[in-house]
């Protein structure tokens, strides 16, 4: 198959990924590992690979890489792991949770990861804005009163009368932001697809462990394209390869974003009431009172959006390091800190001490100062992880806005989609899937802002993902995910897709991914995956394997967690909304999850 290179402004010529397509005349090098700066065991690295994989006249970049060698010889294997993102930094992870996966594994295995292309030390150098103060600038036109911010949950006609006339302002704000990425990058932009990640990958593994052995990888949320496009374009390359927290990379490939938005909500609404039926049945959770239910704590929760949507008053609270006034905190400020504090819940509980901080300054005198009580980063595409280390500034890879280049760039042509279109499918998701959380797309989500991306990257992989590998992957999904839900892993494993090729492992917990959660029972099934025993095949598009989490954060975790069941279908959430444009919980309608104690029903984002 022949790669046709898409043209830069101008993306109607798509170039197709396959392994046939592009046969690399690069020879596999040897790397050279020194010890990373301050970091124990950990050994960092640099290797040079083809801009473009189709044409190595144009030039080489630098990979990142990092490992935690194995400390038993002989070593028993290896395993590259991919954080997510798009934009997370590989080296990073391996610095931070090395120790932990290589005692997940086994201390016989090498734990490996690199930045992918145009993230932190990577190439190509991908550049827009030198600082918080000029990202703070561009972005303020979304922020204030009567802006784009200040919208409720869109389920009454005012609030979507307010959202529709924010159309054009925000229209213009991406198409300045599309020009300036174009301006200080150029063609670089077409040279950070998850394709040539994939390329990436198999040289990287030719030159670590020889021409031609197994990949042993593990994808983690937007991890998990990266594994699909691996198992698609090598097929006879796969070796160990682990999904968890499932980006569905078919919708990915072939859909234009906001044709399928509503996936990205299908699990938050049973993420948060997960979270709450946790907190209300433990002493150690911060915002429950000695009396209080998973549904009192839901009201309390729609009292806090609904006095912040009511009391906004326009102010921005860049640094959540600062005092601010607690005015300052909108609906969708706070949404978003619910939110971003789900993704790690079993393991850390953010979200207990912001919700019981908003709601003391909230109910004294008007104007109260407010802290964080962590730090966070309620801002425009702050989907990318932030890890905070002293005085509180964005990462580079925030900055850069590489996540938007990478996942607008791998999408097909969606020039025909508008900004009036985007915002008007936010408003059917958020009336008829999530009447809390669907809200959040134009601001805090790519989706709404692919269809003004003139860049394209030089290959691409629109098809149908059915190619089956030559050895047998392992999907993995927590039943509440707040950004992947089930059904996107649920969807890759059945019969239409890997099917028998796949063994599909459903953990009865929240949280974004199963690694954000302590659990026995995925340890094992994981530790005996990748010796060679995967679990055995069910037989039908149901999990293979049920696993349930050892302890939650609170402790125990609650009984109807292990309840959780999968219908496939999705109706109308449990919700209501009030006069003032704020969501409001009710409690004991079906949706797309059924917990069968005492009650039901939610959804994520």
């Amino acid at each position: 198959m022949r790669i046709y290179h898409a043209s830069l402004i101008t993306p109607s010529v798509l170039g197709l990924c396959a392994a046939v397509s592009i046969t690399p005349r690069l020879a596999p090098v040897e790397v050279v590992w020194s010890p990373c700066r301050n970091t124990g065991r950990h050994e960092c690295a640099t290797i040079r690979v083809p801009l473009d994989w189709a044409d190595e006249s144009k030039g080489m970049i630098p990979l990142a890489l990092a490992r935690l060698p194995a400390a038993t010889s002989p070593r028993e294997g290896f395993m590259f792991i991919n954080p997510g993102g798009p934009g997370a930094s590989g080296t990073s992870m391996i610095l931070t949770e090395g120790q932990g996966l290589q005692s997940l594994l086994g201390r016989g295995w090498d734990i490996v990861s690199w930045d992918p292309r145009g993230i932190s030390a990577s190439g190509p150098n991908i550049t827009l804005f030198s600082n918080d103060d000029q990202y703070n600038a561009f972005w303020a036109p979304l922020f204030g009163t009567g802006r784009l911010i200040a919208h409720g949950n869109l389920t009454t006609s005012s609030d979507v009368d307010f959202l529709m006339s924010q159309v054009s302002t925000f229209d213009n704000t991406v198409r300045s932001l599309n020009q300036k990425m174009i301006e200080s990058n150029g063609d670089a932009l077409k040279y950070v697809g998850t394709c040539s990640v994939v390329r990436d990958l198999v040289y990287l593994t030719d030159s670590l462990y020889g021409q031609g052995t197994d990949i042993n990888f593990w994808g983690l949320s937007y991890g998990t394209v990266i594994a699909t496009y691996l198992t698609q374009m090598f097929p006879d390359r796969v070796g160990r390869v682990i999904l968890d927290g499932v980006f569905d990379p078919e919708k990915y490939a072939n859909q234009s974003p906001m044709k399928w938005m509503e996936v990205d909500v299908y699990g938050i609404d049973l993420t948060l009431k997960s979270w709450t039926e946790a907190c209300a049945s433990s002493t150690r959770c911060t915002f429950s009172a000695r009396n209080d239910t998973s549904e009192t704590l839901l009201k309390r929760i729609n009292t806090i959006l609904e006095t912040g949507y009511r009391n906004y008053d326009g102010t921005l609270p860049w640094d959540p390091t600062v005092d601010t006034n607690i005015n300052a905190l909108s609906y969708d400020i706070i949404l978003q800190t619910i939110r971003s504090d789900l993704y790690r819940a079993p393991k850390k509980d953010n979200l207990g001490p912001f919700l019981r901080a908003v709601e003391s300054a909230q109910s004294d005198t008007p104007g109260t100062s407010f802290k964080y009580p962590f730090p966070t980063t309620p801002f425009p595409l702050d989907w990318i992880p932030y890890s905070p280390s002293g005085q509180f500034a964005l990462s580079e890879n925030i900055l850069s806005h590489i996540s938007l280049a990478i996942l607008c760039g791998d999408i097909i042509d969606d020039s025909m989609t508008t900004t009036e279109d985007a915002f008007k499918e936010t408003v059917r998701v958020s009336q008829s899937i999530s009447r809390m959380f669907a809200s959040l797309t134009p601001i805090h989500s790519p989706r709404a802002m692919c269809h003004l991306w003139t860049s394209r990257a030089v290959e691409r992989l629109p098809q149908p993902m059915t190619i089956r590998p030559k050895n047998t992957i392992l999907i993995m999904n927590t039943m509440a995910d707040p950004i992947t839900p089930y059904d996107s892993a649920h969807r890759l494993a059945s019969s239409s897709f890997f099917g028998g090729n796949s063994r599909l492992v459903r953990l009865n917990s929240i949280g974004h991914s199963t690694y954000s959660n302590n659990s026995t029972c995925i340890a094992n099934v994981v530790r005996s995956f990748v010796t060679g025993s995967p679990p055995a095949d069910a037989g039908n598009d149901d999990a293979d394997v049920v696993c349930d989490v050892d302890e939650t954060v609170f402790g125990p975790a609650p009984t109807s967690w292990r309840d959780f069941q999968f219908t496939g279908t999705h109706n109308d959430p449990s919700q209501t909304s009030s006069s003032s444009g704020a969501m409001e919980l009710s409690l004991g309608t079906s949706y797309i999850y059924v917990i069968l104690l005492p009650f039901v029903s939610f959804f994520v984002l």
